[in-house]
């Protein structure tokens, strides 16, 4: 059965997240799309910074740091599981606390708040425990903020903390939450919100916040955060990570202009740009982990009315927890559509995809490079970073592989941190950095045949994708923000 903790994965033992990351900001959304590595990165303006590759270079960072060693300083802050963006001066956070939605500004130097504004919920949205009301990631243009609530919509403020405009979103059908977060290139916001039904993807002008297009999707619940791809000639796109496709629409238009199927489902992170290429991580196996449901019924069905309760589940610590998940009309049973609709779901192709960019309509017999189906993560999104691509999965099982061809180039473990992760990898100064759900982050060296550095235990738990800017890495744990570096070359 689906074993999930809404912040991260979602496969035979399924772990769905909602910390997914938000996008580049405009400054990047217009690089052309090579290896993720970047220079003299001063800003990171969406949840996993430059166009969502989680790298920054140009500065020098600490391998070791603590609340004694390297630190700049703290804040405690209310509790969320998105994550920090950073511009010139501020960092923005969102959260929640009873019936307010909370973005919060801080001085980027001290950790001062600068200040907070609390909007009411429009509604209350039951979701799986492990998520929480404010797990999007905010993005910035590197003065306004703009952030997405799933029981609200979307809301921009100004540098001030003045509230500029809100489009209302919503309601949503997502047994675990809307993990995906808002994207930004140039005056155009970019919101996917899929969901069991009624999936779509809207564009807003973060000017006035009018509607510049929405578009339904065909797909189901899914977690990811696009990405923006800017071909050498044509128009911007939008990449969207789906279940199961990755699809890419323009984004003047929002017409979808060309796909790749059975890429997995349930799909959380980010697609990830290397050269000429795209990588996508989805969920799913050969084979369903659920019974056939005429099995299910013979053992469960208390009531002989062919269909499941909750109550009768209760055996099956598993299905009792996550039923919400299998019953996608929330009428408090389980028919066999419902029971069949995700065993479907989960054999629909799996794994880490490699997709070479260029083409329209249907590129899944031309344009897959390659696709492994092991050693993927479930939640944190891969990095490629030096040309070379890592993946960190449940565990602390670190793998390198060689972007080009998928050969895994050195696999292993962090000794002092095996156990679950939430937030993604990121990448600076030739070091990576990778934070459990206890709050260890290990550093590693980079290279093909990487090697540990360091390990910094935070003593706190940690959902969310640091930040890296200038000389800082800014870590976000249950209850605190935290500024390490300020280190020189």
């Amino acid at each position: 059965m689906k074993k999930a903790v809404l912040s991260r994965s979602l496969s035979p033992v399924i772990y769905v997240t909602a910390l997914m990351f938000g996008l580049a900001g405009a400054s990047y959304a217009q690089q052309s799309n090579k290896t993720a590595q970047t220079t003299d990165v001063l800003e990171w303006l969406q949840f996993r910074g430059p166009n969502g590759t989680g790298v920054a270079e140009g500065f020098a960072l600490p391998a070791e740091f603590s609340a004694k060693k390297n630190m700049v300083w703290k804040t405690s802050v209310p509790f969320a599981r998105s994550s920090p963006v950073v511009t010139a001066d501020r960092i923005f956070i969102t959260a929640s606390e009873s019936d307010k939605l909370i973005t919060l500004a801080l001085d980027r130097k001290t950790g001062n708040v600068m200040w907070r504004r609390d909007v009411a919920r429009a509604r209350k949205m039951t979701i799986y425990r492990a998520n929480d009301a404010a797990s999007p990631s905010p993005v910035s243009d590197g003065k306004k903020v703009f952030a997405f609530f799933a029981e609200l919509g979307l809301i921009a403020y100004g540098p001030d903390g003045t509230e500029l405009w809100r489009v209302p979103l919503g309601p949503f059908n997502s047994f675990y939450g809307i993990g995906g977060s808002p994207v930004l290139s140039g005056n155009t916001l970019i919101m996917v919100c899929d969901q069991r039904e009624n999936s779509f993807i809207i564009a807003v002008d973060t000017r006035n916040g009018k509607v510049l297009w929405n578009k339904p999707r065909t797909n189901f619940e899914g977690y990811s955060t696009p990405a923006i791809y800017k071909p050498k000639d044509g128009p911007a796109q939008v990449l969207v990570l789906g279940s199961p496709t990755l699809d890419a629409y323009s984004l003047d238009k929002g017409e979808r202009l060309w796909w790749i199927t059975k890429v997995g489902s349930y799909p959380k992170g980010v697609p990830v740009f290397g050269t000429d290429m795209v990588y996508v991580v989805g969920e799913g196996g050969d084979n369903s982990f659920l019974p056939p449901f005429d099995e299910s019924l013979k053992k469960y069905d208390k009531d002989n009315d062919q269909r499941l309760q909750r109550e009768e589940m209760k055996a099956q610590a598993e299905a009792y927890e996550h039923f919400g998940w299998l019953d996608g009309n929330t009428d408090g049973y389980i028919d066999r559509a419902e029971w069949d609709f995700v065993i479907n779901s989960t054999v629909s192709g799996y794994g880490l995809t490699a997709v070479r960019l260029g083409g329209r309509g249907d590129l899944t017999a031309t344009n897959v490079a390659w696709r492994v189906k092991k050693s993927y993560p479930n939640i944190p999104a891969p990095l490629i970073y030096r040309d070379v691509m890592y993946l960190m999965k449940e565990g602390g099982i670190v793998t390198s592989l060689n972007p080009s061809s998928g050969e895994v180039l050195k696999m292993g473990r962090t000794p002092e941190a095996l156990e679950e992760y939430y937030a993604s990898p990121v990448a600076a100064d030739g070091k990576i950095f990778m934070v459990s759900a206890s709050g260890k982050v290990t550093v590693i060296k980079a290279g093909e045949q990487w090697e540990i550095l360091a390990t910094n235990d935070l003593g706190e738990e940690c959902w969310a994708t640091p930040a890296i800017a200038g000389n800082n890495i800014y870590i976000r744990t249950r209850n605190a923000l935290y500024s390490f570096g300020g280190l020189t070359k």
